[in-house]
Order: C-alpha cells, then structure tokens, then sequence
C-alpha cells in the first residue's frame, strides 16, 4: 500500500480522503522503514498538498488525538502559530491567550515546544508555558482543570498527538517543509469552533484559510506579515484571509492605522524561554511597545473572529482595556495559583 500511494505522489495525482488517512497510518506505524516514510513525504511536498488533502491530514490526525472535551461546547477560540516564518518572532499568540481570556472569551491554545528554536536559543508556545511555571506540558488532568475553573487552556500538542512521535524522527532528518508543518494548527484536540492562525508567509496564510471551514471551524483567521513573522506585525503590514460564511477575503492591516506609535516601537523578535517569560509578565502588567502592540493586534482579531465585538477596532480596543486594567495579568497570576494549589499527575500521551 506504501508503494502505491507513493507511485501515485510521483506521478502527480492528488489522493482521496482514504488514501490520505492510510498515509499518515502508515507514517506512524512503527514497524514501517523510515526510508519509506521519507520518500512518501518528500514527493508529497514536490506534489503540492491539495486543499482537500491537507484538511483530510488534519481530520485523520484530530481522530487519533487524544480528545478534549468541554472548549468547543463554551465556543472557545484558539491562537496558534505554525512556526517556521524566516524571522522567529516573539510568543504572541501565547500572551494574547490571556488577553483574550481577561476580555470574557474562552481559550484553548494549542502549541509546541520551538524545534528550530533549540538552536536559536528561543522559545516557542509550550516552552512558554513551562517557564510561567504551568505544569500544562506533562499534565491532561492540569489542563481539564485549568479549563473547568478558568476557562483558558494550554494544549500541549505532543501529549495529545503521541502517535506523531513514530515519524518525528524521519521530519527532523529530511530538514525539509512537509505536510506535517501546514496541518499543526489545524489539529487542536479540542476542535475549537474559532481560530486564529499565524503562517510562514502570505501565501501559506492564503492556502490554509480555505480548510478551516472543511475541519469544523465556524469562523477562523489566518495572518502572516511583510517582515516575515507568523503574527500581526507591529512594525510592518500583515495580510489576514477571514473565512466565514463564503469564501476568504483578504485585509491588509497597517499597524500605523491601528496602534500608537509607542506600540510600533522596539523589537518582536523571540526571546529564550525565561526572557520570554519576563517579557509576557511585563506585557500582561502594561508595558508598551511592538510585542504590545502585536498582542493587541491578535487578541483584537481573535474578539472579532468570535464576534464578540463588531469589528477590528473594538477588539483591540477591548484587549487594550484587558491589559491595562490588571485583568490579564490576574488570568495568569490564577493560573498559577491552581498550578500551586496540588501535585499533578504526570501522564504519556
């Protein structure tokens, strides 16, 4: 089966739903050579991966997840970055997480720790995490909790998706872009019904925003930006694609409409996690500049995708008030009160 579905790769032709779930059975088989899976990658990424291929991929892989119930129900939103933009930047989607929290939205964020980042140094969403001192990388039970009583999760991608870690190994030796890469932010165990997505670059943001509809989200967001961060720039134009009901539009957003010039200003670059933690703690208690500024951006796209507010600027407006009040910075001191309050269970996927 292998054999003929990579033949079918090689020649060019796109695969059905079946055959793209027995692909990725095969992919984290195991018992399969490596080889194998190699080849069967590398020529699908020569193909192109279809529309309809990726969302199939991302169905197959949410139906071996383990599942998390209870944040679709609440309608909650997720902010997940795919990773991989020519210029890491900071953990925006993170920090937004308890912005948009703090503004009345339910959350559960999906994440990974930075694989290019252990060269670089800096952190990606789970390490983030880890260095707030949330126990939510080897804990479901801390999770289900923080969610119950918070109504803001952190998912921890590999603690859901175990059966991923066959195939880990051939993504790391192959050093190139897969499959795997685009469909990340599209397998959130909690099958959330709103989200906003960060991509590479603008033409993978354009590609991605068609299969949100086809894997259960109701109204989602996909974003890169012109200086090649997978956020809303603070410091240079980002491209949206809003999909809803119909097809996805595209909006260019300037940051020197939407902010001031103080949150324009100073670097996004990404930081090592507990320089990043720093940073997310001075955030969250007010402190300017283009990390806020981006922040802004995102939560205020994530309260609009909901339609929580009526449009672009009343969501910033509205993660604005959640920042300067002190009720972000409260989100993540509550958390960290119930990370305190027990011993959590360390759990496998």
């Amino acid at each position: 089966m292998s054999s003929e579905i990579l033949a079918r790769l090689v020649r060019g032709e796109n695969l059905g739903p079946a055959e793209v779930a027995r692909a990725l059975d095969l992919l984290c088989d195991p018992a399969e050579p490596e080889a194998g899976k190699a080849g069967l990658l590398t020529a699908w990424a020569a193909k192109g991966e279809t529309t309809e291929e990726i969302a199939a991929f991302a169905i197959a892989l949410r139906r071996r997840a383990i599942a998390v119930p209870g944040p679709r129900e609440h309608r909650a939103v997720d902010l997940c970055g795919s990773g991989g933009a020519p210029h890491p930047s900071f953990n925006v989607g993170t920090v937004s997480a308890f912005v948009v929290r703090a503004a009345g939205v339910p959350v559960a964020k999906h994440g990974n720790r930075s694989l290019r980042g252990k060269a670089g140094g800096w952190a990606g969403s789970s390490d983030l995490v880890e260095a707030l001192g949330l126990p939510a990388l080897d804990s479901r039970a801390f999770a289900r909790a923080a969610f119950d009583r918070e109504q803001i999760t952190f998912l921890h991608a590999p603690l859901y998706h175990g059966g991923t870690r066959a195939v880990a190994p051939v993504r790391a030796h192959l050093g190139i872009r897969t499959i795997f890469n685009l469909v990340g932010p599209l397998t959130n165990p909690a099958s959330v019904p709103f989200q906003v997505i960060g991509c590479s670059d603008i033409p993978t943001a354009a590609r991605l925003a068609p299969v949100l509809p086809r894997i259960g989200v109701r109204r989602g967001l996909t974003v890169a930006s012109r200086d090649g961060t997978d956020e809303f720039s603070s410091r240079a134009a980002s491209f949206a694609y809003a999909i809803g009901r119909g097809p996805a539009r595209r909006r260019g957003i300037d940051p020197r409409h939407w902010l001031p010039r103080e949150d324009r200003r100073g670097s996004l670059a990404a930081l090592p996690a507990p320089e990043a933690a720093l940073e997310t703690e001075r955030i969250l208690a007010g402190g300017g500049g283009a990390r806020r500024g981006s922040v802004l951006l995102t939560s205020g796209a994530a309260l609009w995708i909901r339609g929580d507010v009526p449009d672009l600027r009343a969501g910033i407006d509205r993660a604005q008030e959640a920042l300067d009040s002190g009720a972000a910075e409260e989100v993540l001191a509550r958390r960290r009160d119930l990370a305190s309050s027990r011993t959590w269970p360390k759990e496998d996927p």
